[in-house]
């Protein structure tokens, strides 16, 4: 019986556990799938067999184009294809499914590498994953899954396939930490987490989480602002500092499209049901008219959550 890669989170960190029998599939993910086919169809050429001069020998050996964690995606992809119910199957049919996103000349190397990736990933299987919110058992995790890594890859090949997930891992548990830590001020907190994340993260992964929590802190400060009662000058004035003029620009925008929008809520609200029927037509355009009702039904939840 084929069985499925599940993947799971301990506080954000990126982990992935195995369940059930011998195989797993990973759903279709575009995005490592798209990075796997820029893998594919890479140019960079292999090591070279000729012999090489003294000084071509002292220069630092060029990061292998193979090992990289595109391939891992490549990997994933290629074990939900097989559709396989034992190993050797899999590995029978692994070849002919390698070749879809690999160059020729990678081929063979890759399905020794995939053979102990499938191999690493039964041993994960028995390992049980950590209580979600638990920072010690985090931490106890990503160290028997690195001991688990270097049983079955060298030191470079883990960093080339696994070196972006160690760190992202490792930023997460110590986010958890910091979380935990009831002894750090908010201050001490935020501190800590940015010494984590420019230890951890490159400078690629601290613009991906900047993106992807930007949006929290804008709906943040726009809360302060609101229960504070900022004027309009004030929310553009914290806006711009935070974010930069355009951003605090556009926002503005989105304060008057709300303000309008709950204008026209108020009035809607508080008509007769014979006036309501009117001014559903002449207040509200056809996509308004159908987030209507959930939009006074949520007003309503937060008017009695409000009460005592």
């Amino acid at each position: 019986m084929a069985t499925r890669w599940v993947s799971w989170a301990a506080g954000g960190a990126v982990l992935l556990a195995v369940g059930g029998g011998w195989l797993a599939s990973l759903p279709d993910d575009e995005e490592p799938l798209a990075a796997a086919r820029g893998l594919a169809v890479a140019t960079t050429a292999t090591a070279s067999a000729e012999p090489r001069s003294p000084q071509q020998q002292a220069t630092p050996a060029a990061p292998d184009a193979l090992l990289n964690s595109a391939l891992v995606s490549i990997f994933d992809q290629v074990l939900s294809e097989a559709q396989a119910d034992s190993k050797a199957t899999f590995m029978a049919r692994a070849p002919a499914l390698l070749a879809k996103y690999l160059r020729e000349d990678w081929r063979v190397r890759a399905l020794g590498l995939l053979e102990r990736y499938v191999d690493m990933q039964e041993t994960l299987r028995t390992m049980p994953p950590p209580a979600p919110g638990d920072p010690a058992q985090l931490r106890r995790s990503l160290q028997a899954r690195e001991a688990l890594r270097r049983q079955y890859f060298a030191p470079e090949e883990i960093e080339g396939l696994f070196g972006d997930q160690i760190r992202q891992d490792n930023f997460m548990a110590d986010k958890l930490e910091a979380l935990a830590n009831t002894a750090l001020t908010p201050e001490q907190r935020t501190a800590a987490l940015l010494r984590s994340e420019q230890a951890w993260l490159s400078p690629e992964q601290r613009e991906v989480r900047k993106e992807a929590v930007a949006h929290v802190d804008v709906m943040q400060q726009t809360a302060a602002l609101d229960a504070r009662g900022a004027s309009p000058q004030e929310r553009f004035a914290a806006r711009s500092e935070a974010y930069g003029y355009e951003v605090a620009r556009n926002l503005a925008a989105l304060d008057r499209e709300n303000q309008d929008w709950n204008a026209r809520l108020d009035r809607y609200a508080g008509a007769s049901g014979a006036e309501q029927a009117q001014l559903r037509e002449t207040l509200f355009n056809d996509t308004e008219r159908l987030r209507l009702s959930g939009a006074l039904a949520m007003r309503s939840a937060a008017a009695s959550a409000r009460k005592p």
